[in-house]
């Protein structure tokens, strides 16, 4: 056997290693979607017989029952208005932030972007106390901006990181042509710097979409004294009670859910995957 013949031996066994590892690897992230649907489609009592298997009978009803009992229905819309309107803002208020910081030579640049970093290592339960004072303050409690101005403050930082990065990564030489040719800095931000950072801003929705879309913590502490304002993951409480969780209407809510974040980040993930390999490198 010549050496020609061993090393394509060596890279079929590499290339074989490799889709088993793959395989593995898909098997392990696909399960607990797997699982969670298989669960909204048992009974209750299934569930505990038949834990990790098919299920025997599907039980599509669980999915109407969880839209009506978990009040899915009522809660999508604000879910929808809150998550969406603190995406716009995270995404308007980090690209200005990010441009004026990435290429507007702003003193200090670097110091300032690490010290709104420095935020996202505050753990959020530290500031929910003062926080809910200050809405509280400013009467701001029974309305959506309760939730849509904290969400938006929490992942700006990131977000600005971000866009930042990436701005460093556009050639000066197009800017200054833009400023030679007489633009003014908002017209060349708008007409010739956003349409280049198209996977930036794709990322930062994703993050954003589903920091916002999944959290819990502060919907429950704001809307605590409102019905008419829960979100989706403050109705999937509702599914357990004094007789216990309905396990397969639970996990129906959760796969109602879900879907948006599913098809959130398979619409974007094309520029998702883009935006966080070229922002990272600067060149």
């Amino acid at each position: 056997m010549n050496s020609k013949d061993t090393i394509l031996r060596s890279n079929r066994t590499l290339v074989a290693i490799s889709y088993g590892i793959l395989v593995i690897g898909t098997i392990i992230v696909a399960y607990p979607i797997l699982f969670l649907l298989f669960t909204s489609l048992k009974s209750t009592a299934e569930f505990f017989v038949n834990l990790f298997g098919f299920p025997k009978q599907p039980v599509w009803s669980n999915y109407k029952a969880a839209w009506s009992t978990g009040h899915l229905g009522d809660y999508f819309f604000n879910s929808v208005f809150v998550t969406v309107g603190s995406v716009l803002l995270v995404t308007l208020l980090s690209t200005l932030g990010g441009y004026a910081l990435g290429r507007m030579h702003v003193p200090k640049s670097e110091f300032i972007i690490m010290a709104f970093m420095t935020f996202n290592f505050i753990p959020g339960i530290a500031i929910y106390i003062s926080l809910y004072k200050m809405m509280a303050t400013m009467r701001l409690l029974s309305s959506h901006a309760a939730l849509i101005l904290p969400y938006t403050a929490w992942q700006i930082p990131f977000s600005m990181y971000i866009f930042k990065k990436y701005f460093e990564t556009i050639p000066m030489d197009i800017i200054e042509s833009a400023r030679i040719d007489g633009c003014s800095e908002l017209t060349t931000f708008v007409k010739i710097v956003l349409p280049l950072i198209t996977p930036a801003i794709a990322t930062v929705v994703v993050f954003t979409f589903i920091g916002n879309w999944g959290e819990l913590m502060w919907a429950q502490i704001t809307t605590a004294s409102s019905m008419t304002l829960k979100t989706l993951p403050v109705g999937l409480l509702n599914f357990k009670t004094e007789m216990g969780v309905e396990w397969g209407q639970y996990a129906a809510g959760l796969s109602l859910v879900t879907i948006p974040l599913v098809l959130v980040f398979g619409y974007f993930q094309k520029y998702f995957v883009a935006g966080l390999t070229q922002g990272a490198v600067k060149g």
